[in-house]
Formats: C-alpha cells, structure tokens, sequence
C-alpha cells in the first residue's frame, strides 16, 4: 500500500526488522489493516481513512487511539512501536492468543464473556471518573435510537431505579472480535470509540450479537457480565443492575 511504502523506513527501523512483508488483513469504510510479518515477529499497522463521514473524523479517532496505547495501563492492550500523525497510521506488535471462537468451539463462552467483563472493569477504574447526579433512564434516554421509541418508554420505572453517579471511561466497541484472550485474561483492542459514558454502555456493548452468535440466553450473559464486573470494581446493586443491562440489549440488539 502507497502509504506503507512511504514509511517503510521509519516503520522496520521502528519495529527493528529490516524487511516486512505486507498482507491485507481487513478493510472498512472507516480503517483498513495490515498484517506485517518479519524474522520471526508480526504486527498489524492500522490505516484510519475518512471514506465514511457517518463514522466520524478520521483524525479524531486516530488520536482517541494513539492516546490510548501511548499510556500504561493496569490491564492488557497492544504494544504500539510507530505512529504518524500526518498519515494517521498506528503499528502495534501482534497480540498472540485465541479468539472468542475457540471459546465457542469449547463450549465455554460464559468463560471468555467473564474475561471480557474483567477486563473492561479494570479499564473503567484506571482513570478518574466524572460525577454525575442521573439515573440509567436519563443517559440512555439521550441516545438518538430512544427518542420516541415507545419500547424505550416502557422501561422507565426500572431504569429510573439505577442511579448514575458517575461516568467511566468506556472503551465503547466491546464487541467479542475485539478482544483476544492469552492464559493471563483478556486483552483489549481498537480504541477509537472511548468516551465517557455509562459503564453500562460497555456492558451491554459484550452482549449485544453475541447471545445470537452462541445461544446463549441474554439474560445469563447479563448476569454473568456484570457478576464477573463487580469482582474487579464493585457494582452496589447486582441484580437491577443486571435486569437493565438485559432489558436494554434486548432492546438495542436489532
């Protein structure tokens, strides 16, 4: 690809490999990603491009990621070695581990999905939250898809009961495909969505799709999700925390 070519040089002397090879991994309408191979070693250069004007700026999302892998944080992600500003380009080191499929293929999906909810509790407790004084019903009620839709209004009196006092750091797209998991736990990927939010927005985040792709009841990976949350950072009520989450993927999950 042209702009790989034009950082070549920066990129093996930034990786320490002379020569790499350069593979299409994925393409959207909002990045396309690269797979470089080289003695012995892999990485994944992720291009953010601005074809679709619906996924937001390009170099607002490159710089919510590059902020993100440029910190330590107390929970596992990509080691980022290059960046470019100019060509909005991140390369980070392989992360070598399953995907959720393996879990599914071992019929151990609740497991990866406790992983999962682990992980995005740490993410949530590194960095400094913003006081809020709302209940559940006020946040979600401000997301476009809500507005006016009957099937929203018919959760109030159970949202209302879950305060908000605060909002988290979320990581915004937990979908199953971007996490890996290794014999430590889960490891995050792509962070061009964060934002502070509900925590609930990311736990529903796990759920949403995925209770189709495996079988699974919504209301058990509620269940499990937020169980498995509260052992990293405490959840104060467990079960109408964990009936929301579930009353709003089912909702949200078209």
């Amino acid at each position: 690809m042209a702009v790989l070519r034009e950082l070549a040089q920066d990129i093996t002397r930034a990786t320490g490999v002379n020569q790499l090879s350069v593979e299409p991994m994925a393409r959207s309408d909002k990045n396309m990603t690269m797979l470089l191979r080289g003695e012995g070693q892999a990485f994944f250069a992720k291009i953010f491009t601005d074809a679709d004007a619906s996924a937001g700026d390009a170099n607002l999302r490159y710089d919510r990621e590059k902020q993100i892998l440029s910190k330590r944080w107390p929970v596992a992600m990509p080691v980022m070695v290059y960046s470019a500003d100019t060509e909005r380009v991140i390369v980070t080191r392989e992360v070598k581990g399953h995907g959720f499929k393996h879990f599914i293929d071992e019929g151990r999906v609740m497991d990866a999905l406790g992983m999962m909810a682990r992980w995005v509790a740490g993410f949530h407790s590194a960095v400094g939250t913003q006081k809020r004084d709302e209940t559940l019903w006020d946040h979600f009620g401000q997301y476009e898809e809500m507005e006016g839709n009957p099937a929203y209004a018919v959760l109030r009196e159970l949202l209302t009961q879950v305060p908000l006092t605060e909002y988290v750091l979320t990581k915004g797209d937990v979908s199953a495909h971007n996490f890996k998991f290794t014999s430590d736990g889960a490891v995050g990927l792509d962070f061009e969505s964060v934002g502070y939010r509900a925590k609930e927005f990311d736990l529903i985040g796990m759920i949403r799709g995925l209770h189709k792709l495996t079988g699974e009841s919504i209301s058990e990976m509620a269940d499990t999700v937020v169980q498995q949350y509260d052992l990293v950072r405490r959840i104060d009520d467990l079960e109408t925390t964990a009936a929301a989450v579930a009353v709003l993927t089912e909702l949200t999950d078209y």
